[in-house]
């Protein structure tokens, strides 16, 4: 590794996920440059990292990781396409794993660790499993259910990759449903019917992580060079009818309760993708043990209770007020737009920060103020916020914050 820092390349760039790790990770000073890439471009421009759009396949990713002398591959496709429950985009997997284990094994590779983040769905949710999750627990060799056997060849294929380039560290981070204004999990279930359908008898645990918590997790473990598996999940655990009324979602207890074949057959019939995982959840949920990331330094901001008071708020506000759709990011307009001779400032739009105010602290040094502020102090600050700059980081914080009075 070079001495001047981590370079760090993430997978699946265009996702709402690897964008708040792409944050996550450009905070650290002991990472020196950030690559993210995929064939999509993503939806705003990061801050430092750079994004390479690759085609499909991302048949040219041996090849970036080559010439940015990349040392840290994160793998985050996984988690990406779980959190909107996206099971076509996971389950359609197999050229890209090969990608990112070429890129990892050739010959003068410069990679030295593969980090592969996926989901607690990979133990599945049998009987057979028990109701409290730990890293000691070997998954499943043949689990149930699309979405479990994809996260299943995904982790095989970076155990075979250290297989064939042992110098090559692996780690596996499993994340427990992440909670933020896009939803997920069974909770994205609950967002996409008008009435959930829950199972007679049963009242499952729930145990979430807020997604800027995941984010920051999987770059701690970057940027800390941890080396096996890690379950990522918040303080706490809710009943689920407790973790739905605080979504303000309805639902019923009229699903029989012998077996998981009929939920997932009424869940699939609405549209929703792994139907099969979701299903056993609902009918038995499960606790994680998250302490030992947590013995490694690592600190979570929301229990599971406040990651949903928070992600409850930010979709209420999004009901009332209706924001429409900003324009997508384009990165050649960035570009033209940033570099190009012909490009001009001004047309009525200053390319200059406006000096005064709180707007002009930047979000990370406003974070850290928040804290010191009292109740009435930061409900004016939210005020300001949601009226002038509307940064989402420092709108959820608050609302956090805010909560925990």
């Amino acid at each position: 590794m070079t001495g001047e820092g981590l370079r760090v390349l993430v997978t699946a760039g265009s996702s709402r996920f690897a964008a708040l790790v792409v944050t996550a990770l450009e905070r650290r000073d002991d990472v020196a440059t950030v690559i993210a890439v995929d064939d999509r471009a993503p939806g705003a421009p990061f801050a430092r990292a750079e994004f390479v759009r690759l085609g499909a396949g991302l048949t040219q990713l041996p090849r970036i990781v080559r010439g940015a002398a990349v040392d840290v591959l994160v793998d985050v496709r996984a988690a990406a396409a779980i959190a909107p429950l996206d099971e076509r985009r996971i389950t359609g997997h197999a050229a890209v794993t090969e990608r990112v284990s070429a890129a990892c094994i050739e010959s003068g590779s410069p990679v030295r660790r593969l980090v592969t983040v996926g989901s607690v769905h990979r133990h599945g949710w049998d009987r057979d499993l028990p109701a409290f999750l730990t890293e000691e627990i070997e998954p499943p060799a043949n689990p149930r259910g699309g979405l479990a056997r994809a996260l299943a060849e995904i982790e095989r294929s970076a155990l075979a990759t250290r297989a064939r380039r042992p110098e090559v560290a692996v780690t596996t981070v499993r994340l427990a449903d992440p909670v933020g204004p896009a939803g997920s999990g069974i909770l994205q279930a609950a967002d996409r019917l008008p009435l959930l359908p829950t199972v007679l008898g049963f009242d499952p645990p729930v145990q979430v992580v807020h997604e800027e918590d995941a984010a920051a997790a999987v770059a701690h473990v970057v940027g800390e060079r941890l080396d096996g598996p890690f379950l990522v999940a918040a303080d706490g655990t809710l009943a689920l009818s407790e973790a739905l009324q605080i979504l303000g979602r309805a639902h019923a207890p009229v699903l029989p309760p012998w077996g998981t074949a009929v939920i997932a057959g009424v869940l699939s019939r609405a549209g929703l993708g792994g139907a099969h995982e979701i299903a056993g959840q609902l009918r038995r949920g499960r606790g994680i043990d998250n302490r030992r990331l947590k013995a490694t330094g690592f600190s979570y901001r929301a229990t599971s209770r406040e990651a949903l008071l928070t992600a409850s708020g930010v979709r209420r506000r999004r009901r009332v007020l209706h924001p429409g759709v900003p324009a997508p990011y384009e990165p050649e307009v960035e570009a033209f737009l940033r570099y190009s001779p012909s490009a001009r400032t001004g047309d009525g739009a200053s390319s200059a920060p406006d000096e005064d105010g709180i707007g002009a602290l930047e979000g990370d040094a406003l974070l850290l103020l928040l804290p010191s502020l009292d109740p009435e102090a930061l409900r004016a600050l939210r005020a300001h916020e949601e009226a002038g700059p509307g940064r989402r980081r420092v709108l959820d914080e608050i609302d956090l914050l805010l909560h925990r009075t």
